[in-house]
């Protein structure tokens, strides 16, 4: 009976079938919003679908908005069903008690109790009945509240139950808008603001989804709540930022191989997998993302108050470039993120946020900032479950890309920014001390351009290894002036990004030059960097007895691989080298070093200081088993090949 209640028009709104991409590759041309992964996956779950990308990368939402409608009436009429049912319950209640009140209207001489029971003497009013729907607010609030406490103690929420229980709630909040009772208003508030946080608390991919079609159906059915559930949105949005959730996991570093084989790859101790799959949480980001820039693009125009809720979170969003994950997972939702700041700042060249056009370019300022801050670490690979997730990564830094080369930079715009932001000894809150801020501005620019798209390269490539699509790598007409160029303008904002830039480019000898310069001029700032060893300790210098070489006592730990590289015989054993390998390797326990003790044996042919034999010694001393393996090993060493063997290679 419940499901057949006709729902009113303002509560569901039916839309037709929805499909996304014809299949053909010419639907990624530009930079439209529905060719950005993010948003075509925000688009499947508010239409109540779940995006699934094909070999082909055939991209279809088929039928489920109506399916989706569907559903919506249902649970409408499920609420509106109900509430009809409670209310004739309660008037036949109140008619009963009426006819059954003794002596009311006979006509006949009342006694004493039955004056008392009709109101002749006074009484106390009875209390007022809580309305149903009021009951129904309050139940479902503790409905999400036990999702939330279920997600925060570690466990795991059912979909079908949570996705059932939200669908339910939304349409009780739309059949309740137009209530004034002070008690619904509290409720449907608290209700309102659990639907918003609930999918950033649990923090899951199907959650999101649930969350994205609730939202939608919100903001669809009751345009008036669109500032309010932006508003919610925009502060889970930065309660993610301040927990450190998803994209925002920066602390997180148990990534690639590189942290899984740290000490040895890299530098510094390992972590424990975390008790979340950080993948997960990053895609719900992703998700997210995509939902806030279809909002944007709705409300771009006739709503300044949701453009300032949208400008409000990308501010924060970039305002620490660090606070992001470096997960090599989250590339795409990373660059997704960036996009959408940098579609946001395009509203100072239209005319809804014209006025703030010089806060709008430090924004923008602040996004290239935090964009570049990607790039300060060496690039990482992923494997993922889903077949085309790599291609899903690249297609996003691809869209990044296209809008970086189609964005039209308003020159006057940014002298006017320059003048009104570096009045004080040309100091820019974003770069720091700067001596043309235009032309400066335009060399990050590039470098950001050339970075993005050598990221989104390497990401195809990683996706379809073997595909017959025509290479587009123009790195090939850089000119040796520009390579310099584009070494310095990193090393400028931050000289990891410098040392990056040579690992992604190795054979690239006019940036390892510029960067050896560079190191040398710099090198008391960068003691902190590991990465810079290579750049001044080498065998040339170690030949000239380098002044450059006084400065590894106060060097940052290396990884133990790169340490062990400094004990063959292009180095000769210099003292000061061979004082910061062994502080490195007595940095780490012995059963890490372990694993390299064929190289530290074959190191002691050139152990005239007998330095490397004093560290197995008391690294023996630490470890019984580091101790056994290095006797088998020098054992190993004093052996006598067997004579069959000798005759054997002789022949």
């Amino acid at each position: 009976m419940w499901q057949k209640a006709q729902p009113t028009t303002d509560v569901v709104s039916l839309l037709s079938e929805i499909r996304i991409g014809p299949g053909k590759s010419d639907c990624w041309s530009g930079t439209k919003p529905a060719n950005i992964p993010a948003v075509m996956a925000a688009a499947a779950a508010s239409s109540g679908g779940n995006l699934k990308l094909t070999e082909a990368f055939n991209l279809e939402v088929l039928s489920t908005a109506v399916v989706s409608a569907t559903v919506k009436c249902n649970h409408s009429g499920e609420i509106a069903g109900m509430t009809r049912l409670y209310e004739n319950m309660e008037k036949a209640d109140d008619d009963t008690e009426a006819a059954s009140s003794p002596g009311l209207g006979s006509g006949a001489p009342q006694s004493n109790f039955s004056r008392l029971i009709s109101g002749a003497f006074p009484q106390p009013p009875k209390p007022k009945k809580e309305s149903f729907g009021s009951i129904l607010l309050n139940k479902f609030v503790r409905l999400l509240q036990k999702f939330v406490s279920s997600a925060e103690k570690g466990g795991d929420v059912d979909k079908s139950s949570f996705r059932e229980t939200c669908s339910q709630a939304a349409a009780l909040l739309l059949s309740t808008l137009d209530s004034d009772s002070k008690t619904n208003v509290e409720s449907f508030s608290q209700l309102l603001r659990l639907l918003c946080w609930c999918p950033a608390y649990i923090s899951t991919i199907d959650a999101m989804e649930t969350g994205i079609f609730i939202w939608t159906w919100l903001v669809s059915a009751a345009p008036q709540l669109g500032p309010v559930v932006l508003a919610e949105l925009v502060d889970a949005w930065l309660w993610t930022i301040d927990t450190k959730r998803g994209i925002f996991a920066s602390d997180t570093r148990y990534s690639g191989p590189a942290a899984k084989l740290r000490p040895h790859l890299s530098h510094g101790e390992p972590q424990s997998p975390p008790e979340k799959d950080p993948v997960q949480q990053i895609q719900a980001h992703k998700l997210w993302i995509g939902f806030f820039i279809d909002r944007f693009e709705v409300v771009q125009h006739d709503s300044t108050v949701q453009l300032l809720l949208l400008g409000r979170m990308i501010q924060a969003t970039t305002k620490l470039p660090w606070k992001f994950s470096r997960h090599p997972a989250a590339a795409g939702t990373f660059f997704t993120v960036m996009l959408f700041g940098l579609k946001f700042c395009s509203c100072k060249y239209c005319g809804s946020l014209q006025k703030a056009r010089m806060g709008l370019q430090l924004l923008e300022d602040g996004i290239y900032r935090a964009s570049l801050g990607w790039f300060a670490h060496e690039p990482e690979w992923f494997e993922a479950d889903h077949g085309n997730f790599a291609q899903c990564e690249a297609q996003s830094v691809s869209s990044f890309v296209q809008f970086l080369q189609n964005q039209q930079y308003d020159t006057k715009s940014g002298e006017n920014a320059n003048s009104s932001v570096d009045m004080k000894d040309q100091f820019h809150p974003v770069w720091g001390p700067t001596e043309n801020y235009a032309t400066d501005r335009e060399k990050r620019k590039q470098l950001l351009l050339m970075l993005c798209q050598h990221e989104a390269e390497r990401l195809d490539v990683w996706a379809q290894p073997v595909s017959s699509k025509e290479s587009t790598n123009h790195r090939h007409r850089i000119s040796s002036e520009k390579w310099a160029e584009y070494a310095r303008t990193a090393f400028a904002v931050d000289p990891r990004i410098a040392f990056s830039l040579g690992a992604r480019f190795p054979s690239n000898h006019y940036i390892k030059a510029e960067i050896t310069q560079l190191v040398q001029t710099h090198i008391l700032e960068i003691r902190n960097i590991p990465e810079a060893l290579p750049y001044f300790v080498t065998p040339k210098t170690v030949d000239e007895n380098s002044p450059l070489l006084q400065q590894l006592p106060y060097w940052a730990a290396c990884s133990i691989t790169q340490a062990i590289e400094f004990f063959t015989p292009a180095y000769k054993g210099h003292p000061r080298v061979m004082a910061y390998i062994l502080r490195v390797l007595e940095s780490y326990p012995p059963s890490k070093v372990t694993f390299f003790m064929p190289q530290l044996i074959q190191a002691l042919r050139y152990d005239d200081e007998m330095l490397i034999e004093g560290y197995l010694l008391r690294a023996a001393q630490r470890s019984d088993v580091f101790a056994h393996i290095l006797i088998w090993q020098l054992q190993g060493e004093t052996c006598a090949p067997e004579p069959s063997k000798e005759a054997v290679s002789a022949k």
